[in-house]
C-alpha cells in the first residue's frame, strides 16, 4: 500500500519536484514577456508552491525585477468539486494541521527565498494589505465554489492597475461550474486563456 505522505518528504530542487497541479507555464511566460521591472504579481492559492516557484523561475530566466507574492491560508480548501474531493487533506495532515511549512520549505529549496514573499492569510483579508491599483497581475486559485470566487474577484479587482491582468485557474464548466459562473457574473469581457485558465484585462 502506498503512503500518500511520502511525496511530501521527497527532495525538492526545482518547481517540477513539488507535488501539485499545474499545466499553464505558457501563461506565466506570456506574463513575464508582457510586464516589466518594478511590477508586482500576486498568486492567491499556492498549495505547496509548484506554480509560484515555476513563476519565480520564469521571471528569473528573463532577468526581471518583480515582486512575487503568494497568498494561502495553508489550511486546505476542504471537499470541493463534483466529486467532493479534499485534495489538500494529506498535506495538511502531514504538516500537523497546516501546509505552511511545506510551502515555505519548497520555496527555499528552489532557491527563491529572496524572490517570493508568502502571506499566510485568507484571500480577502490579504487583499486589504495592498493599495488599489498597485498590482500588475493577480492570479486566483483559491476556493472554487461560486461564492468564494465572487468574493476573491471583488476583493482583488480594485488592486489591479490599469492594463493589468486578473486571471484564474480551473475554468472548466464540468468540473468547476462555480468558477465559470462567478467569472461570467462578475467580469464582463473575461475570456478563456491558456490551458484551463481565464483572463480579464483592466481597462480603467
Amino acid at each position: 500500500m502506498t503512503n500518500p505522505m511520502a511525496d511530501f518528504d521527497r527532495l525538492v530542487q526545482s518547481w517540477q519536484d513539488i507535488p501539485g497541479w499545474f499545466n499553464w507555464r505558457d501563461g506565466q511566460e506570456e506574463a513575464a514577456a508582457h510586464f516589466g521591472d518594478g511590477d508586482r504579481f500576486v498568486e492567491v492559492g499556492c498549495y505547496l508552491g509548484r506554480s509560484i516557484c515555476s513563476l519565480a523561475d520564469v521571471v528569473a530566466g528573463r532577468g526581471l525585477e518583480v515582486d512575487i507574492v503568494g497568498v494561502d491560508t495553508a489550511l486546505g480548501s476542504g471537499p470541493e468539486g463534483r466529486r467532493n474531493t479534499n485534495a489538500h487533506s494529506h498535506a495538511v495532515q502531514h504538516g500537523g494541521g497546516t501546509m505552511a511549512g511545506l510551502l515555505h520549505r519548497n520555496v527555499l529549496a528552489c532557491g527563491f527565498a529572496d524572490h517570493v514573499q508568502l502571506i499566510i492569510s485568507d484571500s480577502v483579508r490579504a487583499s486589504r494589505l495592498f493599495p488599489d491599483q498597485s498590482v500588475a497581475w493577480v492570479h486566483l486559485d483559491a476556493r472554487h465554489d461560486y461564492a468564494s470566487v465572487c468574493e476573491d474577484i471583488d476583493a482583488w479587482l480594485p488592486k489591479v492597475r490599469r492594463g493589468g491582468w486578473l486571471t484564474g485557474d480551473d475554468y472548466d464548466q464540468w468540473q468547476w461550474p462555480g468558477v465559470v459562473r462567478a467569472v461570467g457574473d462578475r467580469l464582463e469581457g473575461a475570456t478563456p486563456w491558456c490551458t484551463s485558465q481565464w483572463r480579464w484585462i483592466k481597462s480603467f
